[in-house]
């Protein structure tokens, strides 16, 4: 946003989580301070926990105006001008002990610097390579969602299989490139998809940092460029706005439960939300603003940043909760009978399109074609959601206010729109004279 200020052990530059000019668009909507550190191939930042908006920070100085009005500009002020001495002070000591400069150390020095953390008094460097992991998921537990902790277990069952299949003991001195070739083989063995086997080196890299930062650990082999988590863009559905008409308006009163379970679903498309959060709403989470009533949902994936949605009831929703559910939103199903019952409503409507489906697993390129029925599940809710609000045309920040994803490279991995339908969509925001 401006020049960073200079200093011998890198630069240090304080800036807005939102963009400057998406800020000037309404100069006066909070967004988070950000310290920003980058010296030699290190980036890194730290969220000072204070918020400003683009009236009232002076983008030269890097600090909030002297303005009347703005009771705590001083003491935020001080606060970012001792967060970064801190830092130049911490990148000092840790080069004089001739330590690698990490984000991770960095984080750690400055989650205690802020009180965020307490220091560990000692650490107990005889834990094992298991016993560690086991330690970062219990610090982990009552922070994240069920479904990253599941993840976690997960990863760790696969390693075990690891180690007893080459009859390998697993130890931090042991993780390098020889042993991220062999893991990803081991896992091909076992005919995991490709996006499988990155989530679990994704996995594992966050608990080599956990180690790394901690002191467990000083192997910072995984930190190759070549120790790559593996990804590929498999094929996705979303529901129109008219195929989620024809499922809202199909009786399936003979089969309650199908019914209960296209219910949920369509909540799902109607907020945006992820099958944590609409399958697990309640009239407690009701609010009005204005004459309207919204959900408000606390979600569940970014519950350690206290992220809250509002999310708009509409007539679609109420007449499913005035119709068959007491003027209350439907009762919370098991995921796996709503994947298996949504799968049987789209067969009731005859989605058989078949659908050109290409993903790596074990290893090889397979191709399958698909009928569309089969390839709804929970997550069809949202990714429709977004795709539909953005083809009429709504700002992608405006959607990502409702469905609650933090960044828009996040949002953009949702909608499944042609390059056409996306071109189309910009030249109607007006960049093009047409």
């Amino acid at each position: 946003m401006s020049k960073g200020i200079e200093r011998t052990k890198g630069t240090i530059r304080f800036a807005f989580k939102t963009s400057k000019a998406k800020l000037e668009e309404n100069k006066n909507i909070q967004s988070l301070i950000f310290l920003f550190f980058s010296y030699g191939k290190i980036r890194f930042k730290y969220s000072t926990g204070y918020k400003s908006c683009f009236n009232d920070w002076d983008f030269k100085k890097q600090r909030i105006k002297n303005k009347v009005g703005i009771e705590n500009k001083d003491k935020i002020n001080e606060d970012l001008s001792s967060l970064e001495n801190q830092l130049n002070k911490e990148c000092a000591n840790i080069l004089n002990e001739s330590k690698n400069i990490s984000n991770e150390l960095l984080k750690y020095k400055l989650d205690i610097f802020t009180k965020k953390i307490e220091p560990h008094q000692e650490i107990n460097t005889n834990l094992t390579f298991f016993q560690v992991i086991d330690k970062y998921i219990q610090e982990k537990e009552s922070h994240i969602s069920i479904i990253t902790i599941r993840s976690y277990k997960q990863t760790k069952k696969r390693l075990e299989e690891y180690e007893k299949y080459y009859n390998r003991k697993l130890m931090f001195d042991f993780i390098n490139i020889s042993f991220y070739n062999d893991f990803n083989t081991f896992m091909e063995s076992k005919d995991y998809a490709l996006n499988t086997i990155g989530k679990h080196i994704k996995n594992l890299k966050t608990f080599l940092n956990y180690a790394l930062a901690e002191g467990y650990s000083s192997n910072q082999k995984f930190k190759s460029k070549d120790f790559k988590v593996t990804s590929e863009t498999t094929t996705e559905i979303y529901l129109t706005d008219s195929e989620i008409k024809e499922m809202l308006d199909k009786d399936l009163s003979k089969y309650p439960e199908v019914e209960l379970a296209r219910d949920v679903f369509l909540i799902g498309c109607y907020t945006g939300q992820r099958i944590s959060d609409y399958n697990n709403l309640s009239e407690n989470d009701i609010v009005e603003i204005d004459n309207v009533q919204y959900f408000k949902i606390k979600q569940q994936k970014n519950k350690r940043y206290n992220r809250e949605v509002l999310c708009p009831i509409t007539k679609e929703m109420r007449e499913i909760m005035n119709k068959r559910h007491n003027k209350k939103p439907p009762r919370k199903i098991a995921e796996s009978y709503l994947n298996d019952y949504i799968k049987q409503v789209g067969k009731m409507l005859k989605w058989n399109e078949l659908v050109k489906c290409e993903f790596t697993k074990g290893g090889k390129t397979i191709t399958k074609m698909i009928p569309k029925y089969d390839l709804i599940k929970s997550h069809t809710a949202r990714r429709s959601f977004c795709t539909n609000k953005y083809k009429v045309g709504m700002s992608v920040y405006d959607i990502m206010l409702f469905s609650g994803h933090t960044t828009e490279k996040e949002f953009y991995k949702y909608i499944r729109i042609k390059d056409e339908e996306r071109a189309s969509h910009i030249v109607k925001t007006g960049f093009f004279n047409v």
